[in-house]
């Protein structure tokens, strides 16, 4: 008996033991702080360790923070912190780690020392539409040689600037305004010798009212209105649905909304493939109706777009109001529609979103924002609404730019990028430089597309480095060019599945794309001064019910 009381103890001990050794855990290195502090600098790096007995992954919810690796097995395992931007908010900013594993979530809290800055004592200026003489006032750290003062619009004109004692102004002439709408200009402050304004100090708005800008909507009978501007001869009809933001009643009115939505859609089929299978397409314009003419924080619109400005082209916008628009066709299939909104503003600006639905199931909905760019006649507002709309919207393509700040592309965006070609989107970029297994191989070994100078071009996504494109240049990386064959062939395969719920093979591409439809392409060199667009964000929301 005592021998078995001797056995049964051992055996409860043995298995409180393996109790123990599988409960699951994530312990954070006891050396390693609360907090973990990076470096104010851009680049600034810092690690920290800890051990877990399960696989797990790592996330961080801020711009500015990149984790190396991302994931990674049992053990001990350390994480590298990088600061992508230099912390020029004048305070410690603060982003926070997620450790994950199968059944656990730790996080740990990260901050950013604070470096220079520059303060703003207003960030919105406002002034009447004969305008007259401002002054942006601020303070800062900085002496008058480290950092610079750039301006948006020459009907801002800048007076030099004075700073002493870590105050300044920077005296500003607004040039009256004798257009309708108000109209804004950014101040933007950044360090010296920037050229650009993607992390700046600050930015000051300045915001003049127009001839209207005390005028309202008063008559809504037009708002909801649908007009077919064209209906499928081909295949099951694919939708695109245009509307305009920022528009009031007496625009409605007086056509200029109607001509707005018939210059947008004779924008979108002046591209190769689309042009020549534009008989796919159902495409609608519904009206509507905003209290204000144009856009932005000011104005009362319908789908609320607001663009970043300050040399962003971020566009958003209330999605759900867009897709109760859209359902004003009636029978209208949500689920592949493309929705096409143009803000009421010739700013250059242009965003699209995709990817709604659910885990299980990803719809080709899209929403592509641009504004009237230039102007209704532009070439620049043509181009850009066929690199959002029409690559970015329907094709799901990739942009074929990159930003030398970006650097190597992180796994976790190759990641993410091959889930969507899962789908069959961005089909014009990739992570690989051979040319026997990049996407676009076949055609680098077919003669009949020797005259494209297709190739592996290094940068893409957004990256210099890591993400390959087909060409040197395309409608989808300077908004010149044209779409690449590549682009072309994933266009032409989205309006066979979706027009005719088929999968196109690539020598029925080649039959149809012969050397008199490449030649048919309308984009050609724009302005040096064309800048990248924001990147289409991926929304992971499902559509409204």
């Amino acid at each position: 008996m005592k021998i078995k009381h001797i056995l049964s103890s051992i055996l409860f001990v043995w298995l409180a033991m393996s109790c123990a050794e599988e409960t699951p855990y994530i312990d954070i290195d006891s050396s390693e702080r609360a907090t973990v502090s990076l470096g104010a600098r851009e680049s600034s790096l810092e690690t920290f360790s800890f051990s877990t007995n399960q696989t797990w992954t790592a996330s961080d919810d801020a711009d500015w923070l990149s984790l190396s690796p991302t994931s990674g097995g049992e053990g001990n395992n350390t994480i590298t912190l990088k600061a992508e931007q230099e912390n020029r908010t004048g305070e410690i900013r603060t982003a926070t780690i997620t450790l994950t594993t199968a059944t656990l979530e730790q996080e740990i809290k990260i901050e950013q020392e604070a470096d220079r800055y520059v303060r703003l004592e207003e960030d919105t200026i406002r002034i009447g539409m004969e305008g007259g003489d401002i002054e942006v006032r601020f303070t800062t750290n900085m002496g008058e040689d480290e950092y610079a003062v750039y301006r948006t619009d020459r009907w801002l004109t800048q007076e030099g600037r004075s700073t002493r004692a870590h105050t300044g102004y920077v005296p500003l002439t607004v040039l009256p305004n004798i257009d309708a709408q108000r109209r804004a200009a950014y101040v933007v402050f950044t360090a010296s010798g920037e050229q650009t304004a993607d992390n700046p100090f600050a930015t000051a708005v300045i915001v003049q009212d127009g001839l209207m800008s005390e005028y309202e909507s008063t008559d809504y009978s037009a708002d909801k209105t649908v007009r077919v501007l064209q209906e499928a001869t081909h295949g099951e009809g694919i939708p695109i649905v245009l509307m305009g933001d920022g528009f009031m009643d007496t625009e409605i009115a007086d056509g200029t909304y109607d001509a707005v939505m018939d210059q947008a859609y004779a924008n979108l089929f002046s591209e190769e493939p689309i042009r020549s299978l534009r008989d796919y397409f159902d495409v609608y314009a519904v009206t509507a109706v905003s209290r204000n003419s144009g856009v932005g924080t000011w104005y009362d619109t319908v789908f609320s777009t607001w663009l970043e400005g300050g040399g962003s082209s971020l566009i958003e916008g209330d999605e759900e109001a867009v897709q109760e628009y859209v359902e004003c066709v009636e029978g209208i299939d949500m689920e592949n529609t493309l929705a096409v909104v143009i803000p009421n503003t010739t700013d250059y600006a242009g965003t699209t979103y995709f990817g709604y639905g659910t885990t299980e199931h990803v719809t080709e909905f899209a929403i592509a924002y641009c504004p009237i760019i230039d102007g209704i006649n532009a070439e620049r507002f043509r181009t850009v609404l066929c690199h959002e709309a029409i690559g970015h919207g329907f094709g799901k393509l990739g942009d074929e730019y990159a930003y030398e700040e970006n650097g190597t592309i992180p796994s976790d965006e190759i990641e993410n990028a091959q889930a969507m070609q899962s789908l069959g989107w961005m089909q014009n970029v990739d992570f690989t430089d051979d040319e026997n297994t990049v996407l676009w191989s076949a055609f680098l070994f077919d003669t009949r597309y020797a005259k494209e100078e297709l190739g592996v071009y290094e940068g893409a996504y957004t990256y210099i480095r890591g993400a390959y494109r087909p060409t040197e240049e395309s409608i989808m990386n300077g908004n010149t060019g044209g779409f690449n064959a590549p682009s072309r062939q994933a266009l032409y395969n989205k309006v066979m599945k979706l027009g005719e719920g088929r999968e196109a093979t690539y020598e029925e591409f080649v039959t149809f794309d012969s050397p008199e439809t490449q030649t048919k392409t309308r984009a050609a060199s724009i302005a040096a001064d064309f800048r990248p667009f924001h990147a289409p964000q991926f929304v992971n929301r499902p559509l409204r019910k």
